[in-house]
C-alpha cells in the first residue's frame, strides 16, 4: 500500500517565545570609552609633573608608622587621615614614585566616571549617561586631580558612588541598600566633610521618588524618608571624630585666610573644574534645568549642582575662611556634566547627533586648559585658572645638587619644609640633604614642621665643611634666609657657586 509524504510544518511559536537575533553587546559597554579618556588624560605626563607642596606632605606623612600619622591627625591634617593610612599602605607595595602615588587618584577618577554613567541612565536613559560620562573625563579638573597625589579623586568617587547606591535604595528599598549608602557616604565624609553637603540634592531625590511612590505619609515616612534620614544621621555620626578634631584643627590650618566675598562666588565657580569655557556650559545649562523643575530628576540635578557651591560660598562669607577652596567641591563634576548633557536633550530630544555635538564643542572648548594644567610644574597652578603660588622646580634643583654632590653634604633650607621634601624626593636615598638647623623632623614633632636649633652657632659648629643653602625664589644668596643663620654661614662659610631654577635659589657653601 502506498503513503503519500507527510510534510511537516513547523507551527508558529507563541509571541512570548518568539526569539530575536542578539544585538552585538558593544552599545552597553560604550560607557569604557570615557573611563579610557579619563585614565589617559589622568596618567598623561603623570611621571613628569613636579610634585608639589600638598603631594609632597601626603608623601612625607604616608611614610610615617600607622602610630605616627594617628598621632599627626591629632596636631594637623586630620581630615586626611584615612587617605594617609591608605597611602600608607600603597607606598609599602607600589613605592613612592610620582606615577605610582597619583595611580590611586587616575583609579578613583575612572571610577567616579563610570558612576556619573550609571546616575544620568538611571535618573534618565543610557544616551545621556554616556553623554555625562564622557564630558566628564573631559573636564580639565578632572584630569588635575586624577593625577594629584591627594584625596580629592576618591572624594568624587565617594560622592558619585553613593548617589548610585542611594538610587539603588529608591528603587527596591531594603535595610541592606541603605546600609551600604549609609556606610559610603560616612567613608566620603571621612575623606572630606564638605562632600557630606552632596545630601541635598539626595534629600531631593528621596523626597521626589516618595512622593511619586504614594500618597499617604505614613508609608512616604516608612519606605523612604525615614531610612534616608537614619542612613545620613548615621554617616555623620560615624564622622563625628573628624569633624571636632577638624573644628579643634581649623583655626591653625584656616585662621589666616581671608573670607569670601560677593565677587568670589563667580571665580570659584571657574576654578572648580579649572576651565572657565565649561563653568560657562554649565551655566547655560542650568537655566534648562529650571524650566523642568517640576520634574524629580531634573530638580535632583539642579540642587546637587548649585547647593554645595552655594552653602560653602555663604560659609565663607560670614564663617571660618576658605582661600582657593574651589577644590573642595569636585564632587559636583559629575552632576555638572549630566546638566549638560540633559539640557542640551532637553533642547534636542532624542537626537544622538546633538549629544555628540556638545562632547566635541566641550572637548574644543577646554583643550588649551588641558594643556596648561598638564605642564611640568603645573600642579602648583592648584586652583586654575584662578589663583596660584610661585612653582618651585624641585626636579631641576635636586638634579644640579646630584651632579655635584659630596658624601656628607648637609642642607639649609631656609625654614621651607616643602623645598627640603621636595629636592630629597628627587635626589637619590644616598643623597639625602639633611637640615643643619633642625634639632627634631616634623615627623618625630607629629606635625608638618619641625623643631629649629636654639643655639645657631651649635648647630653651624656641628654643620659638615659642604652645605647647601636652597632658598626660595629668584634671589640674592642669604636673602630669605633667617637672619641669625645667614651671619652665622657667613662668618664660616664661603660661596662657591650659586644657581638659579624656576623658584629655588640653589647656593653651594664650604667652610672656609
Amino acid at each position: 500500500m502506498l503513503t503519500q509524504p507527510v510534510t511537516v510544518v513547523p507551527l508558529p511559536a507563541p509571541a512570548d517565545t518568539v526569539t530575536t537575533k542578539r544585538q552585538p553587546a558593544w552599545p552597553d559597554r560604550l560607557w569604557l570609552l570615557p573611563v579610557l579618556v579619563t585614565a589617559v588624560l589622568g596618567l598623561w605626563r603623570a611621571s613628569s609633573i613636579d610634585l608639589w607642596w600638598d603631594e609632597l606632605s601626603t608623601i612625607d606623612i604616608a611614610r610615617r608608622p600607622f602610630s605616627g600619622i594617628i598621632a599627626t591627625a591629632g596636631n594637623v591634617d586630620a581630615v586626611h587621615t584615612v587617605y594617609y593610612l591608605f597611602m600608607h599602605v600603597w607606598i609599602i607595595l607600589f613605592g613612592a614614585s610620582p606615577t605610582s602615588v597619583r595611580l590611586p587618584s587616575v583609579i578613583a577618577m575612572c571610577g567616579a566616571t563610570a558612576c556619573t554613567a550609571v546616575i544620568a541612565e538611571k535618573l534618565f536613559d543610557k544616551r545621556i549617561g554616556l553623554t555625562a560620562a564622557m564630558i566628564f573625563a573631559l573636564i580639565p579638573g578632572v584630569a588635575r586631580y586624577a593625577e594629584e597625589a591627594r584625596s580629592y579623586g576618591f572624594v568624587v568617587l565617594g560622592a558619585s558612588a553613593a548617589f548610585v547606591l542611594l538610587l539603588r535604595a529608591l528603587e527596591q528599598p531594603s535595610s541592606r541598600r541603605w546600609k551600604i549608602y549609609g556606610a559610603v557616604l560616612a567613608l566620603t565624609g571621612a575623606l572630606n566633610l564638605i562632600a557630606l553637603m552632596a545630601v541635598a540634592g539626595h534629600a531631593v531625590a528621596v523626597l521626589m521618588k516618595a512622593r511619586a511612590e504614594s500618597d499617604d505619609r505614613a508609608t512616604r515616612r516608612r519606605g523612604y524618608l525615614k531610612p534616608f534620614a537614619l542612613a545620613v544621621g548615621a554617616a555623620v555620626l560615624i564622622d563625628l571624630p573628624v569633624i571636632i578634631l577638624g573644628a579643634f584643627e581649623a583655626d591653625s590650618q584656616l585662621g589666616d585666610l581671608s573670607r569670601a566675598t560677593v565677587s568670589d562666588l563667580p571665580s570659584m565657580w571657574k576654578d572648580i573644574g579649572n576651565s572657565a569655557p565649561f563653568s560657562l556650559l554649565v551655566l547655560l545649562a542650568l537655566p534648562l534645568l529650571l524650566a523642568h523643575r517640576k520634574r524629580g530628576p531634573e530638580l535632583t540635578i539642579l540642587v546637587s549642582a548649585t547647593f554645595p557651591v552655594v552653602a560653602l560660598w555663604f560659609v565663607s562669607l560670614f564663617g571660618v575662611g576658605f582661600d582657593s577652596f574651589a577644590r573642595y567641591l569636585l564632587f559636583v563634576l559629575p552632576v555638572w556634566a549630566i546638566a549638560i548633557a540633559v539640557a542640551v536633550d532637553r533642547l534636542w530630544p532624542k537626537r544622538k547627533a546633538a549629544l555628540i555635538a556638545v562632547i566635541l564643542v566641550t572637548a574644543i572648548a577646554v583643550t588649551y586648559d588641558q594643556l596648561q594644567i598638564h605642564g611640568h610644574l603645573s600642579h602648583f597652578k592648584y586652583d586654575y585658572p584662578g589663583a596660584s603660588v610661585l612653582p618651585e622646580d624641585y626636579s631641576a634643583a635636586a638634579a644640579i645638587i646630584h651632579a655635584n654632590y659630596k658624601a656628607g653634604d648637609a642642607g639649609t633650607f631656609g625654614q621651607s619644609v616643602h623645598i627640603e621634601l621636595g629636592v630629597n624626593e628627587y635626589l637619590p636615598a644616598d643623597e639625602q640633604l639633611s637640615d643643619i638647623f633642625t634639632q627634631r623632623t616634623d615627623a618625630q614633632e607629629n606635625s608638618l614642621t619641625p623643631a629649629y636649633c636654639t643655639s645657631t652657632e651649635a648647630c653651624v659648629d656641628k654643620a659638615p665643611d659642604r652645605v647647601w643653602m636652597l632658598e626660595t625664589g629668584f634671589v640674592a644668596p642669604y636673602a630669605v634666609e633667617r637672619a641669625d643663620w645667614a651671619l652665622a654661614l657667613m662668618l664660616q662659610y664661603r660661596t662657591v657657586q650659586v644657581w638659579h631654577v624656576w623658584g629655588v635659589t640653589v647656593t653651594l657653601l664650604e667652610r672656609r
